[in-house]
């Protein structure tokens, strides 16, 4: 199993539960690491769906702060898509077990 220095450093036992992978779930520390702006899109998003332009009134680089809320185990989708005007829309998934 590979450990990587990251996970020695932060105290994160190896994934035991198949030989040869990482663990993919999200450490409890990094929850607390999202930036404000992540939570006020994770907050928006809760809501109900939004649009990218009402998630740059939160954050410029609204992409950025998704994939940190991904990062930190959220499921963040993209389900409608204007490829006219750029208008996409975003909403929380359900984890997949």
């Amino acid at each position: 199993m590979t450990r990587y220095l990251f996970d020695l450093l932060n105290h994160r036992p190896p994934d035991t539960t198949r030989p040869g992978t990482q663990s993919i779930a999200p450490h409890p520390a990094d929850a607390a690491r999202l930036s404000p702006q992540c939570h006020r899109i994770l907050a928006r998003l809760r809501a109900g769906p939004a649009s990218n332009t009402e998630l740059a009134d939160i954050a410029l680089k609204y992409t950025g702060r998704i994939s940190e809320i991904r990062g930190a185990g959220h499921v963040v989708e993209v389900f409608d898509q204007d490829r006219r005007t750029g208008v996409c829309w975003y909403r929380l998934g359900t984890q997949e077990e």
